[in-house]
C-alpha cells in the first residue's frame, strides 16, 4: 500500500487488491456502529421550515463518538430564541456535533424553537445518517505516450495528467488517471494511436470520513467487521 494524496478526512491510497475485495470493505464501512440523532420531539417550531426537514437535518448532523457521554438515549436539546441562523453549536448535550457551522434553521425576531432530541447506535445500511463516511476506488492504469503524439492532445485530459514540453509528451502522473479516456478520443479524431491506458491490477483507494471516526478507523474497522462475518460462515459451512 502506497499513500498517494491526504485531506482533512480524506486519504487516497494505491494497494494491490482484487475489485471484489475491495467492494467488499466498501460495503462493509455501512456495518459500522456509530452515533446518530435518532428520534426528536418538537415542542415549538416557529422556523419557515417544517418539522419533518428540521428532525432530517438534525438527524444528519455527524455527531463525536465520545465513549464518556454515556449510554444509549443519550438525550440532546435545541433551545433558541435568537434572531438569525440557528446552528449545529447551538445543540446542547454531552455529545457534542463535529462540525459546529451546521446550518438547521432559520428564525425572525419574536420566533423560536424548542427540540428534544435522543441519540441512538446504528448501522449506515439501516440510515444514512449513521453511515461514517465513504469509500470508492477505481483502477490504477499505467499510460504509454508514442513519440508521435500530437503537443494538442496534453489539453484534452480534464486531470492536467499531460504535459507539453517542446513539443514532446509528457505523464505528469499517473494517479490521477481516472479513465475518462478523453485522450484518448481526441487522439482517434486526430487520426492517430498514440495513447494506450492498461490496467496495472491496483485500485487507488479513496476513503473519506464524516468526522465522527477517521479515515483510517474506518478503513479498519470495516475489514475487522468483515472479517468476523468471514468466521462465521467459515464455522457454519464447516458443520
Amino acid at each position: 500500500m502506497k499513500t498517494i494524496d491526504r485531506k482533512q478526512n480524506q486519504i487516497t491510497f494505491s494497494a494491490e487488491i482484487d475489485e471484489s475485495l475491495a467492494n467488499a470493505i466498501r460495503r462493509y464501512v455501512d456495518e459500522i456502529p456509530i452515533i446518530a440523532i435518532d428520534d426528536v420531539e418538537i415542542s415549538m417550531n416557529d422556523s419557515p421550515l417544517y418539522d419533518e426537514t428540521i428532525a432530517h437535518r438534525m438527524g444528519l448532523i455527524p455527531l463525536k463518538m465520545d465513549k464518556k457521554a454515556g449510554g444509549k438515549d443519550e438525550p440532546i436539546k435545541l433551545v433558541a430564541k435568537k434572531e438569525g441562523a440557528v446552528y449545529s453549536e447551538d445543540l446542547d448535550g454531552k455529545i457534542k456535533p463535529v462540525y459546529g457551522n451546521i446550518p438547521i434553521t432559520v428564525l425572525k425576531k419574536g420566533q423560536e424553537i424548542e427540540i428534544l432530541g435522543t441519540i441512538r447506535t446504528g448501522k449506515g445500511n439501516e440510515h444514512v445518517k449513521f453511515s461514517p463516511g465513504l469509500m470508492f476506488y477505481r483502477n490504477l492504469m499505467k499510460v504509454k505516450v508514442d513519440k508521435d503524439c500530437p503537443k494538442e492532445i496534453a489539453n484534452a485530459c480534464p486531470r492536467g495528467l499531460l504535459n507539453s514540453d517542446g513539443g514532446k509528451i509528457t505523464v505528469v502522473d499517473e494517479n490521477k488517471c481516472d479513465m475518462c479516456e478523453e485522450c484518448i478520443e481526441a487522439c482517434r479524431k486526430a487520426g492517430k494511436k498514440s495513447i494506450e491506458l492498461t490496467p496495472t491490477g491496483e485500485l487507488v483507494i479513496t476513503v473519506e470520513s464524516f468526522g465522527q471516526i477517521s479515515e483510517e478507523e474506518i478503513f479498519k474497522r470495516a475489514i475487522e467487521n468483515l472479517t468476523e462475518d468471514l468466521k462465521e460462515v467459515s464455522k457454519k459451512i464447516s458443520k
